[in-house]
């Protein structure tokens, strides 16, 4: 991480982190009065606008009887074909700092970018979400990037994402999560963490940013939590900038195949150009365009 990198996630740290988003905000106020007037346009349902409200107010919405039937299906079935490959999707990850995981959408990717046809890359792209997170945002949402991984048993202490944590990238971070295995027990590492009310009994402390069970619970009743225990092709979003999460804790023989994509509000923090990693296509409409940012 570089040093304005750092300064920048230390500044998500604080209340200063309302300061800086505001003020790089106003030097893009053409495309976020864009974005917000698009939002008039979409044809939201009250189910969607409830799921909006769930966000909001306790940091997390179940979306699963969102989603399309039919894009469920495709995306169930690209799930079991990365996993078959698992070894091949390996060999070719980009990043390997999280030893627990594999990432399986690294290997198809074109000079760094997923095509906007891609299944991984339209199941973040369906009407429902869009129209919750944006309902949520107040604006059209930006999808910084999508995401498969498998979790897997390491035998080694617990490390990074398996510890209590907030994410920092921005002052608000949605993330769409599906899981495409059953996660059922606690030795298939559940997505776990604290409601929005909860979290904030937690605070922001000074020194540290990923915390060991027994830290948590000093300030947060162990009943709070949210353990995420679903069937196969359970979806829900998180605010984890608003909810203290954690997860892949795998037992020894267990695997788990989670997609995820995240979203937050134009501009993003971290205010360095950088490749898009999504490719449009000629089907590609103008709403989708702006949301990945194309």
């Amino acid at each position: 991480m570089g040093l304005v990198s750092r300064v920048i996630w230390h500044v998500n740290r604080s209340p200063l982190r309302y300061a800086v988003k505001t003020g790089y905000s106003a030097l893009h106020l053409n495309e976020k009065r864009e974005r917000r007037r698009q939002l008039q346009l979409l044809n939201v349902s009250a189910a969607e606008r409830a799921k909006a409200d769930d966000l909001n107010r306790d940091g997390y919405a179940i979306v699963t009887e969102l989603m399309d039937p039919s894009v469920q299906v495709e995306f169930a079935e690209a799930g079991r074909t990365r996993l078959d490959n698992i070894e091949t999707a390996q060999d070719k990850q980009t990043s390997t700092w999280k030893k627990f995981w594999v990432r399986l959408l690294d290997a198809e990717m074109e000079n760094g970018r997923l095509s906007a046809d891609n299944v991984f890359v339209r199941y973040a792209l369906q009407p429902p979400v869009i129209n919750v997170i944006a309902s949520a945002l107040g604006e059209i949402p930006w999808l910084d990037y999508v995401l498969l991984s498998y979790s897997r048993h390491t035998g080694e202490e617990l490390q990074s994402s398996q510890l209590w944590h907030r994410d920092h990238d921005d002052v608000r971070v949605i993330k769409l999560f599906s899981y495409l295995t059953d996660v059922e027990t606690d030795g298939d590492g559940p997505f776990t963490f604290l409601p929005r009310q909860s979290t904030d009994k937690f605070g922001y402390p000074l020194l540290g940013s990923h915390f060991p069970d027994e830290r948590i619970f000093q300030k947060v009743p162990r009943e709070d939590v949210k353990v995420m225990k679903a069937p196969r092709l359970t979806s829900f979003m998180v605010d984890t900038a608003k909810c203290l999460h954690m997860g892949s804790r795998m037992g020894p023989g267990h695997g788990r195949l989670l997609y995820t994509a995240t979203f937050f509000a134009f501009p993003i923090m971290y205010p360095f150009e950088r490749p898009r990693p999504f490719l449009a296509t000629p089907e590609t409409s103008p709403l989708e365009k702006l949301v990945m940012g194309l």
